[in-house]
């Protein structure tokens, strides 16, 4: 699923291709894709900006708003023609310049979300992980006396907007915290330092335009290159680039977890 890094990356791009334009036409060539009020139309709205809380992607136009969430496999291309092959293609958006905005989606959970209201649509969403409000203060209070384990707390959107498991997981790697580690357990300096390092690996992500592992890619179709930088996530079974000991694999809150056992002792 394209996390924060992923989801900035592709937020710059579309602000530097489609910034400006109208849209002509809409087509939905699988309906279940989009979510649409009563009485709006897309047509000879303008895009005056283009935005993201957490892994949502805002187009704020003339009068209305579409908000994007890509899920698991959803990816937004930016073309001058139709491609040829259109499988996975669900929702054809295009512009009076003659251009295209396609979102493709595999497994068919992303969604598009044409409204007046966004605040309904992210009314379950927390602050973002790089906001501007979002500093530690904040953070000290968000996690005090909470009871959870820190990697479930960070995967929840309602808590803080952008994180998901491959961040998760480097972050608690880079600050030497046991992902089933409760919150009320984290000294303050820990918490301090957790805080900052999860913004280093989110602003470095973002630097490497996101982390390519399976479906996501960039708005003209290229990868990033973050991957190649992870120290923990998908690396089971190899050793700790830190200490050597076997990076191992398990669950935590029923989600696919890496650390080292070493590093991050529980």
């Amino acid at each position: 699923m394209p996390e924060l890094p992923e989801v900035e990356t592709i937020v710059r791009e579309l602000r530097t291709k489609i910034s400006n334009e109208v849209f002509s036409e809409f087509e939905p060539i699988w309906p279940g894709s989009f979510v649409v009020e009563d009485g709006l139309n897309l047509k000879k709205n303008q895009i005056r900006d283009i935005s993201r809380k957490g892994k949502f992607i805002l187009f704020q136009l003339d009068k209305c708003y579409l908000l994007i969430h890509l899920r698991m496999t959803g990816q937004l291309i930016v073309r001058n023609s139709l491609p040829d092959n259109k499988k996975h293609l669900r929702l054809i958006f295009k512009f009076e310049s003659g251009r295209y905005l396609l979102f493709f989606d595999l497994r068919k959970f992303g969604r598009v979300y044409h409204t007046t209201h966004p605040e309904t649509v992210l009314q379950y969403t927390g602050i973002d992980a790089l906001s501007k409000d979002f500093d530690l203060t904040y953070f000290r209070e968000l996690v005090k006396g909470k009871k959870t384990f820190v990697k479930s707390f960070l995967l929840d959107q309602k808590n803080i907007a952008g994180f998901g498991n491959i961040y998760v997981d480097e972050s608690l790697f880079r600050a030497r915290i046991h992902p089933e580690t409760k919150l009320l357990e984290l000294s303050t300096k820990r918490i301090e330092n957790l805080y900052y390092e999860s913004r280093k690996v989110l602003i470095e992500a973002i630097d490497r335009m996101g982390t390519t592992i399976s479906d996501y890619k960039t708005t003209g179709g290229g990868l990033g290159s973050n991957q190649n930088y992870l120290k923990v996530y998908q690396r089971q079974g190899l050793p700790c680039f830190d200490c050597s000991t076997t990076i191992v694999k398990s669950k935590v809150g029923g989600r696919g977890t890496h650390h080292c056992p070493n590093c991050q002792i529980k």
